[in-house]
């Protein structure tokens, strides 16, 4: 009888493979989305709260692209392990048969390539949820505080030498940014963001976190050169 060890000769993709493809994306999507609930409330146990509004302070969180690739790397770690009694089933499965896919059996520099690409990818999806998970920005009395997974740099108002803004309804091709978009930056070089991308961040609340800025600080907010009505 055949078993899992059996040698196997190659076949094209088939109805089957298909409907194996189908399965590891539904299950891909059902866990992504496990994910996609469950970070912010694992998120909000780490970010300290606000009162936020329109009299603050606020906690700005990160922008929803970390979002997404914490979700990717999280959904990557885990599925392999659910997988794990399906590919028993289909090893079986493909013994029984005499036959196994693999597209890229006789490409193995597509096959190295992949792998660099998909390590690289994980890589950056990793660094995505640290991001996500341990960096905010805090905005209070006494200034503009950052925090990243490694440090935190604090900021008072008068540190900030210039403001720079897209106003809703304008777009900057040469950043690729549609308004409303804020830019604070420091003396030392240094320089914030403000968006709406900025998850849990409503607009009115970003008017009322830039209109608090620009009154602590004394700095008026000068449309960016290059905005243009969309």
């Amino acid at each position: 009888m055949a078993d899992s060890s059996t040698p196997r000769s190659l076949r094209r993709f088939s109805r089957l493979d298909a409907k194996r493809a189908f399965i590891f994306l539904a299950m891909l999507a059902i866990v992504g989305v496990c994910y996609w609930f469950l970070l912010p409330a694992v998120q909000s146990l780490i970010i300290p709260p606000a009162p936020g509004g329109d009299k603050g302070p606020w906690v700005v969180r990160p922008i929803f692209a970390f979002h997404f690739g914490a979700v990717a790397v999280m959904a990557a770690a885990t599925l392999p392990f659910l997988m794990t009694p399906l590919r028993r089933i289909w090893a079986r499965q493909d013994a029984a048969l005499g036959t196994r896919c693999d597209p890229l059996h006789d490409r193995p520099g597509k096959r190295v390539l992949l792998f660099i690409q998909g390590l690289l990818l994980l890589v950056f999806c990793a660094a995505a949820l640290f991001f996500y998970l341990f960096s905010w920005t805090f905005i209070a009395p006494d200034g503009i505080g950052e925090r990243l997974p490694w440090t935190v740099l604090n900021h008072s108002f008068q540190e900030i030498v210039s403001l720079e803004t897209i106003p809703d309804g304008m777009r900057s091709e040469s950043i690729k940014q549609d308004g409303p978009w804020y830019s604070v930056r420091f003396w030392n070089g240094r320089s914030l963001t403000l968006s709406e991308e900025n998850e849990g961040t409503t607009l009115d609340e970003l008017r009322a976190i830039t209109a608090y800025i620009a009154d602590r600080s004394g700095v008026v907010w000068a449309r960016r050169i290059d905005a243009r009505a969309r």
